[in-house]
């Protein structure tokens, strides 16, 4: 009986071991779990906060993607909206001549030319109407037609076979002389009247005017038509030069005037110096007639004076 006990004691207390060992090995692991779970958790949210700052981004940059487009598809509009019309102008005769024509008026603004004063546009000589006409230093002018002719050019650009590029070639040149031939048929060309013993075929493409100057036997048609083709950069220094003639010119005049007012001066000064020394002169007269009164006329008086005093003298001692 006292075994009996002693053993259910021990095995009690062996008991009371057994769940205290496993209470501290279980508050252990809850520990650990809880320590385990709360870094999983930060680490999570950590996660998720990267997350979140990745998707606000990918917001954003789809956003701005989307705006990008947008602009994208509203220039690529303007973009076929300005070639359509830039097609339309190409492929209208008056509107080529129109769009070269401010070209030549762009170049002209850049110079300060003053149209009524420096130039006129779609004036009328003899009948015929040059696109522009200069005026220069003397009375005289140049006149000027602006071409475009880049139909026959284009299709020359575009054809495939050698063949074709040839045939195109002789059609461009062809109307590039009929447009020179066109031109010397008019009465642009008058010294008579007082124009320039030449005058200018502007061409309002530098890609085209390039490629026309390439081509002798046009470079021979217009030297003998007294015709001088010009690009956009050739013309640039022809209106440069015409700048420099009207400002020499105006220097010039003003040079006249100068020496005009200069010789005027000059007649002045002469006058000035004849009538001053005609003043010395009599200045000088008076001055030696101003020494004989006080010299020579004054001995003449003190003599008799003299005489009288001597007189007075010689009775004072025959009444004494």
């Amino acid at each position: 009986m006292i075994v009996q006990n002693l053993a259910l004691k021990a095995l009690k207390e062996n008991q009371k071991s057994f769940l205290d060992l496993a209470e501290q090995s279980f508050q252990k692991l809850r520990s650990s779990s809880n320590e385990d779970l709360e870094s999983k958790k930060t680490a999570i949210e950590k996660q998720l906060s990267q997350l979140n700052e990745e998707l606000d981004k990918l917001k954003t940059n789809t956003t701005e993607l989307k705006t990008n487009l947008q602009l994208s598809k509203e220039q690529l509009t303007s973009l076929t909206d300005t070639t359509n019309q830039l097609n339309s102008v190409l492929s209208n005769n008056q509107q080529r001549g129109q769009w070269g024509e401010r070209q030549a008026e762009d170049l002209l603004r850049h110079f300060d030319f003053q149209e009524g004063v420096n130039y006129n546009k779609q004036t009328s000589e003899g009948g015929d109407r040059p696109d522009f006409t200069f005026y220069l230093p003397k009375g005289k002018r140049l006149n000027m037609d602006v071409k475009f002719p880049i139909r026959a050019f284009q299709s020359y650009l575009e054809a495939e076979s050698k063949t074709e590029q040839e045939a195109l070639l002789k059609q461009f040149a062809s109307d590039i002389k009929t447009h020179l031939k066109a031109i010397a048929k008019r009465k642009y060309i008058n010294p008579a009247d007082g124009t320039l013993d030449y005058c200018i075929m502007f061409i309002s493409n530098e890609g085209i005017f390039q490629f026309v100057n390439q081509q002798e036997e046009l470079l021979d048609l217009a030297k003998e038509l007294s015709i001088v083709i010009s690009g956009p950069t050739s013309l640039f220094a022809i209106l440069s030069l015409i700048r420099q003639s009207i400002s020499s010119f105006q220097i010039e005049e003003r040079a006249k005037i100068i020496q005009k007012d200069l010789l005027k001066f000059q007649d002045e000064w002469n006058n000035y110096k004849d009538k001053m020394d005609s003043v010395q002169t009599k200045m000088d007269q008076a001055s030696k007639a101003l020494e004989e009164a006080q010299g020579t006329r004054t001995r003449a008086l003190e003599r008799p004076l003299n005489k009288i005093l001597n007189h007075e003298l010689n009775d004072e001692d025959l009444s004494s």
